[in-house]
């Protein structure tokens, strides 16, 4: 799309979160428009909150040379005009999805947005997943919008130390959009004197890409990998993944082993493929190849998450990795001199404490009431252990390590347990009806966490195994059993669950 006229207002519309530097990106588009001959206006409309509302900059820049001939000063609006906008800059996907449901973006409209992805309260709240997909946010912007630039610009921005707004301001440059030369864009960030040489770096990232006119879609996944340990033996695992097991389901196989790799070690992922050779089997006399190995699919992916449960000793080995502290260090954009103090709020039961311990001893110090009493006294309040002194990480550190006495405790009894007991009800419901076992697959979602969080996922997970008997004689036990599911995840109060059951006559189970 060519480059707006000198001779007519250029209408820009910002929508950016609080923290990503929209006021600062609005603040150089008026000094750039300033140098160049032009009025501009700026108006801010802010959102409710950082994560609920992003703010609205709204900028109108009019060529003064046309002022001057009509013998008027212009009148500029406030806000933005659905239809009327030359220029829409968002800083995450789903505010781009907001600019296109407000109708900022039309065919004259050049476009430019970052795919990364800042999760909205909303979607962190859900006990599921409740994530966004923005695929659908692709598509409409690459077919609404007259030029579409999109990329990572968060990721390039913290590969130079700078900050989102640089990289925005650059796309804007490269774009073409803009009547000005990249030397005056330059020129705009240097007369700050803040920063400069971090955003110029942000700003070359920006302008190269969007002169590539890179478009790339966004990637929610996790690819952390796990930490590498006997390559070899991890190499027979993914050779065994891909002799005994259909290449529909790899994915989600290759994930789950690197998580239990991670979490306790080759034998325990090779364990995870025997069991799921057992639902493979299963999967193949049910007619899974005509459905594409659904069963085996949602059974690999939850029986990893079922296998590497949360227990104190996981979530004190992830709270001391270096990568988190690495983490830490560039969300808060610490230099290399400054101290970045953690602090880890751990309010442990003594149900999470006896599950750490040997299977009878974890037995005997549920059922003993002077122990009860004792961790009463001790873990009635929640403590705050800093993780960047020495003491409290080598606390957390040294529980970290203790994944070798694992196998020997009560919780991995119990797990053991559940896990053979839900394998065997899915095989069962397998030759019966397909559906259901794919659905039975599945519930293991409701379990996660540790605390009373897990203790609630389990309470809806056994009930809704229990419902699976009285739900087959009605004829659709998977649309009963997804329902349930999808009840239990809906609040933590258990209200449309137990709404759910009521309604379907269940709810004396």
């Amino acid at each position: 799309m060519a480059n707006l006229s000198t001779d007519k207002p250029i209408n820009i519309a910002i929508i950016a979160m609080g923290g990503q530097g929209g006021g600062v990106l609005s603040k150089w588009i008026l000094d750039l428009a300033d140098s160049q001959g032009y009025i501009a206006q700026y108006t801010s409309v802010p959102g409710v909150a950082q994560r609920t509302g992003a703010t609205i900059y709204y900028i109108e820049l009019f060529p003064a040379h046309l002022a001057e001939q009509a013998g008027k000063k212009p009148i500029l609006a406030l806000t933005p005009v659905p239809g009327d906008v030359d220029i829409v800059i968002a800083s995450e996907m789903i505010e781009a999805g907001r600019a296109l449901i407000r109708g900022f973006v039309s065919r004259h409209t050049n476009f430019i947005a970052s795919n990364h992805r800042d999760y909205a309260i909303s979607e962190k709240q859900e006990m599921g997943d409740g994530r966004q997909s923005v695929d659908e946010i692709q598509r409409l912007a690459e077919e609404t919008a007259g030029e579409f630039i999109c990329f990572d610009m968060d990721a390039a921005a913290r590969s130079v130390g700078s900050v989102i707004s640089s990289v925005l301001f650059g796309a804007l440059a490269g774009s073409a959009a803009l009547p000005f030369k990249r030397a005056d864009f330059e020129a705009t960030i240097a007369a700050t004197n803040k920063a400069v040489q971090s955003n110029l770096k942000g700003f070359q990232l920006g302008f190269d890409a969007a002169r590539q006119k890179q478009v790339a879609k966004a990637d929610l996944d996790d690819t952390t990998e796990p930490r590498q340990k006997h390559a070899d033996a991890v190499s027979k695992l993914l050779i065994r993944m891909e002799n005994d097991f259909p290449p529909h389901a790899h994915y989600f196989i290759r994930e789950g082993l690197k998580k239990l790799v991670d979490f306790q070690g080759i034998g325990y992922a090779d364990l995870y493929l025997d069991r799921l050779t057992r639902v493979y089997a299963a999967d193949k006399l049910s007619g899974g190849e005509s459905k594409k190995w659904q069963l085996t699919n949602e059974t690999a992916r939850y029986l990893a998450l079922a296998m590497a449960y949360d227990d104190i000793v996981r979530i004190a080995d992830l709270k001391t990795r270096s990568d988190r502290f690495d983490r830490f260090r560039s969300e808060v954009k610490a230099d290399a001199g400054q101290i970045v103090d953690v602090s880890e709020f751990m309010h442990p039961r003594l149900e999470e404490i006896a599950e750490i311990l040997p299977a009878r001893l974890g037995k005997f110090a549920l059922s003993s009431p002077a122990i009860r009493k004792v961790s009463g006294f001790l873990f009635s309040k929640g403590r705050r252990v800093s993780t960047t002194k020495l003491g409290g990480f080598l606390l957390l550190h040294s529980i970290g390590r203790m994944s070798w006495l694992r196998k020997h405790s009560l919780r991995f009894s119990r797990e053991t347990q559940r896990i053979e007991s839900w394998l065997i009800a899915i095989d069962t419901a397998a030759q019966e009806d397909y559906s259901l076992a794919v659905e039975m697959a599945g519930l293991q979602r409701l379990i996660k966490g540790y605390g009373d969080t897990h203790a609630r996922g389990l309470s809806n997970y056994s009930r809704i195994m229990d419902v699976c008997a009285s739900a087959k004689e009605t004829g659709n036990a998977a649309e009963i059993i997804a329902r349930l599911k999808a009840a239990a995840l809906k609040d933590e109060e258990g209200v449309t669950f137990a709404g759910e059951l009521n309604a379907l006559n269940f709810n004396s189970l």
